[in-house]
């Protein structure tokens, strides 16, 4: 992977101009001079890679964790700087994509996206309220999806492999009328990774750019998905441990899209109008999980879920002098949730089976002003406010102030400071066996500092960050009430995490590099010795790249992850161990239309669990050709 952060960790391989990034803040910058912690994974990294699941291109940044459960099937998650899975935001262009009405307080499946039309991963570690509002605790994701050009060209790709691996992915771009296009159609299947475990994906996706002669730019993006998948049901202890060896079917469908205007009102004045829509359902059917042989810990339930998300956003961005700029926008959020759902509560001693429905509509105004200042040809700073006031809730305000410093001309330091808030998911307020309609926005405050070197002698770089975060009025279970049988949410935690970030990268022969990545966390739950689930002390890893000629290119991955708290219903054990996961890929292009890969993961056969039970996948061969014109 190709690492970039404030100052874009730039590989010895790519020749590239330092990119405009548009998540880190409301003024677009580069990842040169962005004072947020970004990193960056372009469409090179992701072909050379030739990954065929989204998280495993998140797992060479440092600062995030992602695990999935199991195999492709089971849900899949991030954690970025010890921050729970809902904590971070995910958008795909621009577009947000949680979803406050599932069981995991909103947090996205990544199971769910796929690669194929990526052109870039944006990644910003800490805080980003004063950018996004709600959801943004503890960083932000944001999926760019390739444009269209107004030369025609058309791709199919096909690839296959171990445990009824299929994959074909169609794409065409070009002129059409006054425009150009992207399309992109795909269909995965995976059958039994692990036991009984499938997944099956279909996804259609468009950006359409208008050109006629108009002083306003128009894009359309957006996406149709449509997934299947069977699992263990999250604590049941996975194929290993599960007393009840059946799993959860989950049918999901999403529609994203964006309608984004971009005005040039004066050379020095510009106006952009978006207007978002997402649009989630999901139909689920869990068989529930067994503590003992005989006794349910969590009662079979079946339930259809569906959210509804309409974000209009209008911002004016003005440049006082050449070097500061200002931008002010407004943002209204309206959001429609829905559960029809069953609990079984037959199978737990209860004297009849109850509905688990809630439905809840909410509402969001927001108001946000940045400031972006060139103090020099060195020196920058940004400086931001946000104003949301959601319906039912306190006015919530989140700061974010930045720094950039280029000290000497290999050497540059960033730190920054930035607040965060979460508005209680939907299920939480309204779900009638735990929810509680009294919770309050979770909340966060976060800084980090970094420094990063460039060494002319074999174009090497290393960067060094250290972050602290403080996650206030967590949700959880009231533990009290919870040992008299009586099951209610509760703002109850504070965490503190804190740690350190590691990133290098040297190439010591032209079309040869070296790229290390390594996280240390510590966590700290205030009041008590508990532990935070999955969270690795320890993680980082080593890829070694090589690109002998245009026509081939090799990528081996070595990455160690160390040992997690885990919980899992059926067990009294609590940690999952450490391990490590080996793959290789190889790439190679006879000619300008036609490339074959080969791609051998985990080909150490190394077993383990990345959650107590749920076995992962052994040794897997994947191998595909493209062919483009």
């Amino acid at each position: 992977m190709r690492v970039a952060s404030g100052s874009e960790a730039q590989e010895p391989e790519i020749t590239q101009l330092d990119p405009v990034i548009v998540t880190a803040s409301v003024l677009p910058t580069t990842a040169l001079r962005s004072t947020a912690s970004v990193r960056l994974i372009t469409r090179n990294d992701i072909e050379r890679q030739q990954a065929n699941r989204f998280a495993e291109l998140l797992q060479q940044v440092p600062g995030l964790h992602v695990d999935e459960m199991g195999g492709r099937g089971g849900i899949s998650s991030v954690y970025i700087r010890g921050g729970d899975p809902n904590f971070t935001l995910v958008l795909i262009d621009g577009v947000p994509i949680n979803d406050p009405t599932n069981q995991r307080g909103g947090s996205v499946d990544l199971s769910t996206l796929t690669p194929e039309r990526i052109e870039q991963i944006e990644i910003i570690r800490g805080p980003l309220s004063a950018r996004y509002g709600s959801e943004a605790v503890s960083g932000v994701i944001n999926i760019r999806t390739q444009q269209g050009s107004e030369e025609s060209h058309q791709s199919l790709r096909v690839a296959g492999g171990r445990f009824g691996y299929t994959r074909e992915v169609l794409q065409a771009n070009g002129p059409i009328g006054p425009a150009t296009y992207a399309l992109s159609l795909s269909h995965t299947r995976n059958d039994e990774e692990v036991k009984h475990d499938r997944f099956q994906l279909g996804t259609v996706g468009w950006h359409i750019n208008w050109l006629d002669d108009l002083p306003i730019d128009v894009r359309l993006t957006g996406k149709f998905t449509h997934t299947h998948s069977r699992a263990f049901p999250e604590g049941s202890g996975g194929s290993r441990l599960a007393f009840l060896q059946d799993t959860e079917r989950r049918n999901t469908s999403e529609l994203v899209s964006g309608l984004h205007l971009d005005h040039q009102l004066l050379p020095e004045w510009k106006q952009a109008l978006s207007v978002n829509l997402f649009r989630r359902t999901q139909d689920s059917d869990n068989p529930g999980v067994l503590a003992t042989p005989v006794l349910f810990g969590i009662p079979p339930n079946t339930s259809r879920t569906t959210y509804t998300r309409i974000q209009p956003t209008w911002i004016h961005s003005v440049t006082l002098i050449p070097e500061w700029s200002v931008a002010v926008g407004m943002q209204e959020t309206i959001e429609i949730g829905k559960r029809r759902g069953n609990q079984e509560l037959t199978a737990v001693g209860a004297p009849s089976n109850q509905r688990s429905n809630f439905e809840n509509t909410r509402s969001t105004s927001a108001f946000f002003a940045e400031l972006s200042a060139t103090l020099s040809d060195d020196v920058q700073m940004t400086g931001g406010l946000r104003v949301d006031i959601p319906e039912g809730f306190e006015t919530e305000l989140s700061p974010r102030v930045g720094f950039n410093y280029q000290a000497t001309p290999t050497t540059r330091l960033r730190a920054g400071y930035s607040e965060g808030f979460k508005l209680p998911s939907m299920a939480s307020l309204g779900d009638p066996f735990i929810g509680n309609s009294r919770l309050r926005p979770e909340t966060s405050r976060g800084w980090d500092v970094s420094v990063q070197h460039s060494f002319a002698q074999y174009s090497g770089q290393v960067e060094l960050t250290y972050f602290r975060n403080t996650f206030s009025r967590l949700i959880d279970l009231e533990p009290t009430l919870a040992r008299m049988g009586i099951f209610q949410l509760v703002n109850l935690r504070t965490v503190h995490t804190q740690g350190i970030e590691l990133a290098a990268s040297l190439s010591p022969l032209t079309g040869y590099s070296i790229q290390g990545f390594m996280t240390y966390l510590d966590t700290n739950i205030q009041g008590t010795s508990d532990h935070l689930r999955n969270r690795p002390t320890w993680s980082g890893g080593v890829i070694l790249l090589a690109e002998p000629s245009p026509s081939w290119t090799l990528r081996a991955q070595i990455r160690a992850v160390g040992q997690r708290f885990d919980l899992q219903i059926p067990t009294q054990d609590d940690r999952a161990p450490g391990y490590v996961k080996s793959d290789l890929t190889m790439t190679y292009r006879p000619t300008s239309a036609w490339s074959l890969f080969g791609v051998l993961e985990n080909f150490t056969d190394s077993h383990y669990e990345e959650f107590l039970g749920f076995e992962a996948p052994g040794i897997t061969f994947r191998f595909g050709l493209t062919y483009a014109r």
